[in-house]
């Protein structure tokens, strides 16, 4: 550990995953400062859950989905009190569904400002993983930075564990800015999405650090996500969109930044772009995955700006092999900023986002199977979504082998209303709903995202209600969910 601990002052306080844990007692709030697969401290958490059954309970406020060996023991153990933020393990999921304790789906972007400004209580334990601590006594952090600086400033103590699977070399790739609390907030400086406007490392003061102990788990990245037809045709809709909008004058050569998550469309969006003609390309997003580095290696990218890296083994591997060429043009930063709405208006982004389902009129469900069921986080889609300069939905026409109609009549829950929704694009094709008023967007919708296994129907929907029940927006209050009871009673939104 002494070449990852570089205050030597410190290396007293390199300590057991046991013995960390123990410095957790009930009711405490424990803020995850790292998060997604690989940047979290798994093995004190391991440790935390081996220690926490029938003893204690906590409250966890975290900014990115953890794995299993957070979330998942956590919750075996029956060791939360209370859940914060976004989350994507499957026993979470169901524990929260079934309200064995309270879940608050917070939006990524606001929840460090809602910790920092009181109203939540204090953070009693920050946990950070990291690659190194430097002689000052900051800390390195690894592919994730999230909530980490303002967990950092805020938490009584702070244990830190170190991955030594994480090559050392990974420092100087972060950029850690923490914006002051209102009213002393400043205009944050930053302009573009390749600038640096903090230090490479989270400052916090020594002696604060209560423990450090270093990770025994091995990094289980998940596989990169298989592109299928549907998602390069969704991608192929896009990618023709944009070229249409440059022609038009509407956008300039390079785009606008771009940002958008992980998965099979994202990855499929980032191969047609590695295709193109497009060039110097700039992302501003909260997390990428592979395919950030595919546009990285085919020269498309000119700077990728993150709060988190979500890569597949083969991702890892590739970025550890040749890191400092990687680094000339990814920057890790805290949430606050890659999340921060301020930033997204300025740098004018293009957000791409997906969705459970849509209605006719555009508003968006991204978290809840039929109104009810939360599948996962809204995460930073709303920060990025209600603040972008043009804001893009991405999902398939159906689901379920053609089950469910992914366009229904209107949705059972709403994370993104009609007002926060420029384009919407399915496999079927894309509908630019910018200028149209409702009906004309609900015509455009169905014409153009719809399957055709469902259009005749929604078209059914949407002129009985014009004709039976008029206003801006119609709908018939006794129909507008009968998509949804059919499924519930036969297994199919099909008649």
């Amino acid at each position: 550990m002494e070449h990852r601990v570089r205050a030597k002052e410190l290396l007293n306080r390199v300590t057991s995953p046991q013995e960390a844990a123990s410095l957790v007692e009930d009711g405490m709030s424990l803020g995850i400062g790292t998060g997604d697969s690989i940047a979290c401290p798994k093995t004190f958490f391991t440790a935390l859950a081996q220690q926490a059954k029938g003893r204690l309970r906590v409250k966890l406020f975290t900014g990115g989905p953890v794995p299993h060996e957070v979330d998942g023991l956590m919750v075996e153990a029956d060791a939360y009190e209370r859940r914060f933020g976004q989350f994507s393990n499957a026993w979470l999921r169901d524990a929260a569904n079934e309200r064995r304790f309270p879940l608050l789906d917070t939006r990524t972007g606001t929840l460090p400002h809602q910790v920092r400004d009181g109203r939540f209580g204090r953070i009693d334990i920050a946990l950070i993983e990291a690659a190194a601590i430097t002689e000052a006594g900051y800390i390195v952090p690894t592919t994730s930075l999230l909530d980490a600086p303002s967990y950092a400033v805020l938490a009584e103590k702070v244990i830190v564990e170190i991955n030594p699977q994480v090559p050392p070399e990974i420092e100087g790739i972060h950029d850690v800015y923490i914006p002051e609390v209102a009213p002393h907030r400043k205009p944050i400086p930053l302009e573009k999405p390749g600038d640096r406007i903090g230090t490479p490392y989270i400052p916090v003061n020594p002696e604060r650090i209560a423990a450090i102990i270093e990770s025994s788990l091995p990094d289980n990245p998940p596989p990169r996500a298989a592109t299928d037809q549907n998602s390069q045709k969704i991608a192929h809709h896009l990618l023709e969109f944009f070229s249409n909008e440059v022609k038009r004058g509407r956008l300039p050569p390079n785009l606008l930044p771009l940002q958008f998550g992980v998965g099979a469309i994202p990855d499929a969006f980032a191969a047609e772009l590695a295709k193109s003609s497009f060039t110097d390309i700039e992302f501003f997003t909260g997390t990428f995955g592979d395919g950030g580095l595919d546009l990285i290696d085919a020269g498309k990218a000119k700077a990728l700006s993150t709060a988190s890296l979500y890569l597949s083994q083969e991702g890892f591997q590739r970025l550890y092999r040749d890191l400092p060429r990687y680094k000339r043009y990814i920057v890790i930063r805290p949430v606050v900023l890659a999340d921060c709405p301020e930033l997204v208006a300025r740098v004018g982004l293009i957000a791409m986002n997906s969705g459970i389902e849509v209605d006719i009129y555009g508003h968006v469900n991204s978290t809840h199977i039929q109104g009810s069921r939360i599948v996962s986080g809204i995460g930073g889609s709303c920060d990025f979504m209600w603040n972008a300069f043009l804001s893009v939905v991405l999902l398939s026409s159906t689901a379920r082998r053609g089950a469910i109609s992914c366009i229904v009549p209107m949705v059972t829950h709403v994370d993104h209303p009609e007002h926060a929704v420029d384009v919407i694009v399915t496999e079927q094709g894309l509908a630019d709903l910018r200028g149209l008023a409702p009906v004309e967007r609900a015509r455009t919708i169905i014409a153009n995202c719809a399957h055709p296994d469902y259009k005749p129907l929604l078209s059914q929907y949407l002129e009985e209600a014009i004709n039976s029940r008029g206003g801006h927006e119609p709908h018939m209050l006794e129909k507008a969910f009968s998509f949804h009871l059919r499924f519930a009673e036969t297994g199919s939104m099909k008649p």
